[in-house]
């Protein structure tokens, strides 16, 4: 007992040496195989039961109730979206109104920070902060040596979902908004908030409802537009901000994800019973070139929910998320070969590496 309360001290001296260099020091290699991923379960609506689970890359073994068995309370109400930044874990809780700070190790709940009626959504972490987007049309910075809410830059588009960090600024999809009568309108822009002075400096004009958002090199960034349901159809952009282009991809992302060069995405559409199915590619960055990708599994995967790629491995993660039912994941090799499946929580949503 005396030997680990040793090494215990000596390890929190040499992480508070490494927090004044670096405000997010990383205790381990979250790209190895062997380390388990986080599972982020968005839950039901109203439901209060978001959850973040343990994934056992190497096996069947997922523990699903993995927040609320260290903490003796469930994460919340909508766990929004799931970041590992440095020694933690950070978690939106969109309707419960709070950021979830986790130790990645035991599960345990650093601090909840109270978002007031703000509605957080996406994160993206930087230089020891991390950005979260916000309902109120706001971007919030957190500093993660304190986990204080330092400043809020407000949007001037509609309510914001995801961002990405390009140079020195952010990049934030200002997707859509109820009128005043009920009926839901669309933006069309993407906010350029400078990081230096903290405010919006422009917009980008991209296609309708744009939602998803990830850096594709110092200079690129893929964008991806749901569009509006009836004159505007679903888009996904290549934007370049040196040259100021747009480029579409030949296939509209419902959701994606980057590896080695290439775009990993499914296209979600609705057949004449207006049951969903899932359409897979593989897009070539070179050539743009899109791919036919997971070719037997468009009805199996009918409720895909996110599409995430190891970055040391290339498997391929997919929730396939159904409303009735607990989530199951689908472990996929690189070639498309399925690994396995396990089940998850109530609307898995994201895996976390």
């Amino acid at each position: 007992m005396k030997q680990h309360i040793l090494t215990f001290l000596a390890l929190s001296i040499l992480l508070l040496n490494g927090c004044k260099k670096d405000p997010a020091p990383v205790p381990d290699n979250p790209s190895d195989p062997h380390v388990p991923a986080f599972l982020l379960n968005e839950g039901s609506w109203g439901g209060n039961d978001a959850e973040i689970s343990l994934l056992d890359l190497n096996s069947d073994s997922v523990t699903l109730d993995w927040f609320s068995a260290a903490n003796g309370r469930g994460i919340g109400d909508l766990a929004q979206d799931l970041v590992r930044y440095g020694s933690r874990l950070y978690a939106t809780v969109f309707t419960s109104n709070t950021v979830e700070v986790i130790d990645p190790a035991t599960g345990r709940s650093i601090k909840q920070i109270n978002m007031g009626t703000r509605g957080p959504r996406y994160i993206a972490p930087l230089n020891g902060k991390i950005y979260v987007t916000c309902y109120d049309k706001s971007v919030v910075r957190i500093d993660t040596l304190t986990l204080a809410i330092e400043a809020s830059c407000p949007l001037s588009g509609m309510q914001p979902e995801q961002l990405c960090v390009l140079g020195e600024n952010l990049y934030v999809c200002n997707s859509w908004q109820y009128d005043a009568n009920g009926n839901s309108i669309f933006d069309s822009t993407v906010s350029v908030v400078n990081l230096n002075s903290f405010s919006e400096t422009g917009k980008i004009t991209v296609g309708h409802n744009p939602n998803r958002i990830k850096s594709l090199d110092s200079h690129r960034f893929i964008v991806s537009c749901s569009g509006d349901y009836a004159a505007h159809p679903a888009q996904t952009l290549i934007v370049d901000i040196d040259n100021n282009s747009q480029q579409p991809l030949p296939v509209a992302a419902t959701n994606f994800d980057i590896h080695n060069n290439h775009i990993y995405l499914y296209n979600t559409s609705y057949n004449e019973q207006n049951l969903p199915y899932a359409s897979f590619f593989r897009i070539d960055l070179n050539t743009l070139q899109a791919q036919p990708f997971l070719q037997n599994y468009s009805s199996t995967l009918s409720y895909a929910y996110s599409i995430n790629i190891h970055p040391a491995t290339g498997n391929i993660y997919i929730c396939n998320s159904p409303y009735t039912s607990n989530a199951d994941i689908y472990t996929f090799s690189p070639d498309g070969s399925l690994i396995r499946k396990v089940e998850g929580g109530v609307l898995s949503s994201k895996v976390v590496f």
